[in-house]
C-alpha cells in the first residue's frame, strides 16, 4: 500500500527556508548501477527521449517503432530509488526480473545487439610507409615439421570488444540474475586486451575521448573479426570464469538444499516400506524411491542460462608483421604479430586457435593458410599428418588415438567418434559403423551394429545371444523377451512365436499354442486350447476340454461327466436336466409310443437286431429326440429289446435287451 504523507502546518512569523531535497545518491537504490546505462545507449540508439522527471524519475516518450517492446505504450515513467517509486506509484522499477527489464532487453537485443563505437585515436599521426613499423625478423616460435617466411609488414585495423549479457543461475526453487560484462578481448586473434587497450576502450564508450575522425586514420588493411559462432565461446568463456565464485556459492547452498530433502525423502519412503511385506510392492516402491532421488539431484544442479545483450566494439591501429609458415609436406599457413598503437602495449603472438602464446606451431592440414599450437592441436593416427582440435577428434572411442577430419568418423549407433582403421559395415541396413558397435549375429552369423541388434536374456534356450532383425522373434509364452527363430515354434492358432522354454500344448490336440489361446480346465486343471474348449449347461461359467463333455441325445446340449448319466431303458449317456430321478429313463424314453407304420430306416434296423422280419405294428414303440429314433420292440414272454438310430442311419448304434431277469447291453 502506498505510503500517504501527512500535510505540514504553515510556519507562523519568520518564514523558514526549506530543508534541501535530497541528493540522489542518498536515496535507496533498486536498480543495478549498470542498468541506467543501458538505458540511457538504448535510449541515445533507438531515438528514445529520456526526461528527467525528479530525482531518480525518468520518462521514455517511445517513438513508433519501439512501442511494440513496451506493450504498446507511448511512455514508460521509470523509478530509479525506493523515494521516486513512493512519489509516483505508477512508475515501473529498473531491477533484475521486473517487467521493465525484460522489455528492455527485448528491446535491445532486437534494435541495439551490437554497439559500435569507431576507432581508438591513435597516439600520434601514423605513416603507412613508417619504416619502424616493424623490423624483418623470424618467428618467435619454432615450425614443428616446417619452415616459415616473413610474408608482410604493415598496418591494420583490429576489432576489439566485450560482451555484456544476463546470467541466470537456478538451481531448486532458487533463481539468482546478474548483469555481467567481460573483459576487452581482440576479436580477431580471441587475445585478451592490454590494460592500456582496455582503459582506451572505455574511455571512448564512456564518450571521454572521441573516435578517430577517418581523414586522420591512416591506410590500414582492415582484420575481420572471427566467426560469430567462434566469438561466442570465445566471450562466454570469460563470463563464465568471472561467474565461478558467484556458482560455487550457489552450488554450496544447491548441495546443502538437496541433502536436506533427500534425507526427507528417505525417511518417507522407509516409514511406506515399514508397512509393506509383499516383495512386488516393495520393488515398486523402491524403484519410485530412486527416480525421486534421481529427480531431486537433477533439479538441484545450477544450470546457468546466459542472454547475450549487447556487443560493444571498437577498431584499433595495431602494428602487424605476418609470416607465411609452410609444412614438409607443402601445406601453408598465416602467422601474425602485432603491436596495438596505443598506449605502452608491446609485441603479442597468439595462437590463431585458441588465442593462447604458442611454444609451438604446427600447419593443420584441413584448412589453406590455417595453423595452431601444439596445445590446440595433434597428430592424425591414420595419415600422420597435424590438425587442430576443430578438424579432427582428439581420442577415437576403440584406441583412443587421435584422427583428422578427413579420417574421423560419427558411429551411426553409438554416436560416439572413431577412425577409420575401426570401422566396419553392419549387413543389416548396409551402413558404416564403428567396430566395437558390430558383432556376428548368434543365429545367421552376419555382422549387425547395436542399433540393429537386440541381446537374449541368459534364461533364452540358447543362453544370451546377440541377434539380427531378420533372427529376433518375441515369445508371446514369457514376457514378450526377444529370443532366436531357431528356439521358437508358432502357435496353432494365431502363428505368434513361442519359445521352446515356455511353450505349453493343448491336451486334445497336441499343438503348441501361445498363452492367449491356451486354457486350464476348473475341474481337470489341463491346458486346452480356444477350439477345443467347451461348455457345460449345467455350469455355463466354467472352463472344460471338449474330450470333458459330451453333447446330450435328447436336448443336444453340452455336459461334463458330473452332470451326465445313463438312461436305464434306452442305455445313452444323458443329460441330468433330461433324466427322471425316479425311474431312471430318459425324457424321449418315458415319451415312447405306439407307431403303426415306422420309417422305413428303423424297420430296417429292427430287421438288424432280431435277424428276422418284425411282428406286427402294435409291437412297435417309437420316440423322436434332437439326435435319435428310441425303438421299443416286443419280443414276447417279457421279452423287450431297446435299440437307438441316429437320424440317416440303417444301424442302430445302442441296443439293450430287457427280461424279468435283468437287462443286458449288447451294443
Amino acid at each position: 500500500m502506498t505510503r500517504r504523507r501527512k500535510p505540514q502546518p504553515k510556519p507562523q512569523g519568520k518564514a523558514k527556508r526549506p530543508a534541501p531535497a535530497p541528493e540522489a545518491a542518498e536515496a535507496d537504490p533498486l536498480a543495478d548501477a549498470r542498468i541506467r546505462p543501458f538505458v540511457e545507449r538504448y535510449c541515445d540508439l533507438a531515438g528514445v527521449k529520456l526526461l528527467e522527471k525528479g530525482s531518480d524519475l525518468r520518462e521514455l516518450k517511445l517513438p513508433p517503432a519501439e512501442r511494440a517492446h513496451f506493450q504498446g505504450r507511448e511512455s514508460v515513467r521509470l523509478a530509479l530509488s525506493l523515494d521516486a517509486l513512493e512519489r509516483n506509484p505508477a512508475a515501473e522499477i529498473a531491477v533484475l526480473g521486473s517487467p521493465f527489464l525484460t522489455h528492455l532487453i527485448e528491446a535491445i537485443r532486437t534494435r541495439a545487439g551490437r554497439l559500435s563505437l569507431g576507432m581508438i585515436p591513435p597516439p600520434s599521426p601514423v605513416a603507412a610507409d613508417d619504416e619502424d613499423v616493424a623490423p624483418s625478423v623470424a618467428p618467435p616460435v619454432p615450425v614443428r615439421d616446417g619452415t616459415a617466411r616473413q610474408s608482410s609488414v604493415g598496418l591494420a585495423a583490429h576489432p576489439i570488444g566485450r560482451l555484456v549479457a544476463r546470467v541466470v543461475l537456478r538451481a531448486g526453487a532458487a533463481v539468482e540474475e546478474a548483469v555481467v560484462e567481460s573483459d576487452v578481448f581482440d576479436l580477431s586473434t580471441g587475445t585478451r586486451s592490454s590494460d592500456d587497450v582496455a582503459r582506451l576502450f572505455q574511455d571512448l564508450e564512456a564518450r571521454r575521448v572521441k573516435a578517430a575522425a577517418a581523414g586522420v586514420i591512416p591506410a590500414a588493411a582492415p582484420v575481420l573479426p572471427r566467426e560469430p559462432d567462434e566469438m561466442l565461446k570465445l566471450l562466454l568463456g570469460n563470463l563464465r570464469e568471472k561467474s565461478a565464485e558467484r556458482v560455487a556459492a550457489r552450488q554450496t547452498v544447491a548441495e546443502k538444499e538437496v541433502a536436506t530433502e533427500l534425507d526427507r525423502l528417505d525417511r518417507y519412503f522407509a516409514s511406506i516400506l515399514a508397512d509393506k511385506s509383499d516383495s512386488e510392492e516393495e520393488r515398486t516402491i523402491t524403484a519410485l524411491h530412486e527416480r525421486r532421488r534421481t529427480e531431486e539431484v537433477r533439479r538441484h544442479q545450477v544450470k546457468a542460462i546466459v542472454h547475450p545483450l549487447q556487443l560493444v566494439e571498437a577498431h584499433v591501429l595495431v602494428q602487424r608483421v605476418e609470416w607465411e609458415l609452410r609444412s614438409a609436406r607443402g601445406r601453408r599457413g598465416k602467422l601474425a604479430a602485432q603491436r596495438p598503437l596505443a598506449g605502452t602495449a608491446a609485441w603479442t603472438v597468439a595462437c590463431p586457435h585458441c588465442g593462447r602464446p604458442p611454444s609451438e606451431l604446427v600447419v593443420c592440414r584441413h584448412e589453406e593458410g590455417h595453423c595452431a599450437c601444439d596445445a590446440c592441436s595433434t597428430r592424425c593416427s591414420v595419415c600422420a599428418e597435424d590438425f587442430c582440435a576443430d578438424h579432427g577428434i582428439a581420442s577415437c572411442r576403440i584406441d583412443e588415438q587421435p584422427a583428422c577430419a578427413e579420417h574421423a568418423r560419427v558411429c551411426p549407433s553409438c554416436r560416439m567418434d572413431h577412425c577409420s582403421k575401426h570401422e566396419g559395415v553392419c549387413a543389416e541396413a548396409d551402413h558404416p559403423a564403428c567396430s566395437a558397435c558390430l558383432e556376428a549375429c548368434g543365429s545367421c552369423g552376419r555382422l549387425v551394429c547395436n542399433r540393429h541388434a537386440q541381446q537374449s536374456r541368459p534364461d533364452a534356450p540358447k543362453g544370451s545371444r546377440r541377434l539380427c532383425t531378420t533372427c529376433v522373434r518375441y515369445c508371446e509364452g514369457g514376457t514378450n523377451e526377444p529370443v532366436g527363430v531357431d528356439e521358437v515354434t508358432q502357435c496353432a492358432s494365431c502363428s505368434k512365436s513361442v519359445c521352446t522354454a515356455h511353450q505349453a500344448v493343448c491336451v486334445v490336440d497336441g499343438h503348441v499354442h501361445c498363452s492367449r489361446h491356451l486354457h486350464r480346465t476348473d475341474a481337470s486343471r489341463r491346458l486346452v486350447c480356444g477350439a477345443h474348449r467347451a461348455d457345460c449347461a449345467e455350469e455355463p461359467a466354467a472352463i472344460f476340454a471338449s474330450d470333458e463333455v459330451e453333447a446330450c441325445p435328447v436336448c443336444g446340449k453340452g455336459a461334463c461327466a458330473q452332470h451326465r448319466a445313463a438312461c436305464a431303458h434306452c442305455g445313452r449317456q444323458v443329460c441330468t436336466a433330461d433324466l427322471d430321478q425316479q425311474s431312471h429313463r430318459c425324457a424321449t424314453c418315458a415319451q415312447l409310443a405306439t407307431i403303426g407304420d415306422p420309417p422305413e430306416e428303423v424297420v430296417t434296423a429292427a430287421r438288424a437286431v432280431t435277424g428276422r422280419a418284425p411282428k406286427a405294428s402294435r409291437a412297435w414303440r417309437i420316440a423322436r429326440d434332437r439326435s435319435h429314433f428310441v425303438v421299443e420292440l416286443d419280443l414276447g414272454l417279457t421279452r423287450k429289446t431297446v435299440f437307438t438310430l441316429r437320424h440317416g442311419d440303417t444301424v442302430p448304434d445302442r441296443i439293450v435287451r430287457h427280461s424279468v431277469l435283468g437287462s443286458k447291453r449288447r451294443r
